[in-house]
């Protein structure tokens, strides 16, 4: 069921992202308090790809997992998930790392859950590195995947953050903020005073989305299988 939005804090949100200059406007005509990621037509125009990565940065338990998962259930295609911490949900199929070479089927989303845990960008002579050093290639045009990755920091998982079609922002690991990439640096200081005015609750049900048309702050409910 979806959850509603406080009305106060909706407000307060637009209010602050119109006081920094950031739009929170679609042609829809709705407020980005009011939007749910669903309706955004950057999330649509990523279904009418045949591959696309998308990067979820955040700090720890904030909410990263369930976005993801929502995502895929907007994408619509058969849902794979890579996680170090948890079993996927019911309705989507858990791979291991190793699998990756193989797997997930073509046309399919692949949703990989906190890739620092299994390789650094730095580390070039891990075999881990080697395997998602071959994914982006694989998702763009040999598999033709829908990709979902989540870091705790851009500078954790640069090539992801470079080839992104979409990218979302959680609230920030604050412990992260000077190996930040410094574009993404830069937006998070205008975007973490918006996460910083609201409840706990609100920011685990909020997302901040850079797309090349459209930025702006949108509510995200629970995928239906979860």
């Amino acid at each position: 069921m979806a959850r509603t939005t406080n009305p106060l804090v909706a407000l307060a949100t637009n209010l602050l992202m119109e006081k920094l200059g950031i739009s929170g406007e679609q042609g829809n005509g709705h407020s980005s308090g009011e939007q749910e990621i669903g309706d955004l037509s950057s999330i649509a125009a990523l279904r009418r790809k045949d591959g696309s990565v998308t990067v979820l940065i955040g700090r720890r338990e904030s909410g990263k997992t369930v976005l993801g998962y929502r995502l895929a259930e907007i994408l619509g295609r058969p849902t794979y998930a890579v996680s170090p911490e948890e079993k996927p949900p019911k309705g989507v199929t858990e791979l291991s790392f190793e699998e990756l070479e193989d797997q997930p089927p073509v046309r399919s989303t692949l949703l990989l859950d906190d890739i620092p845990v299994y390789a650094s960008q730095h580390d070039y002579t891990s075999q881990s590195v080697r395997t998602l050093e071959k994914i982006i290639p694989m998702v763009r045009h040999r598999r033709k995947l829908h990709l979902i990755c989540s870091t705790q920091s851009s500078g954790l998982s640069d090539k992801f953050i470079m080839d992104a079609d979409l990218v979302l922002l959680k609230p920030a690991n604050l412990l992260f903020a000077d190996i930040e990439r410094p574009a993404v640096a830069r937006i998070y200081r205008q975007v973490q005073p918006l996460f910083d005015q609201m409840t706990e609750y609100s920011r685990r049900r909020h997302v901040f989305v850079l797309a090349q048309d459209w930025k702006g702050m949108v509510r995200v409910q629970a995928a239906s299988f979860m």
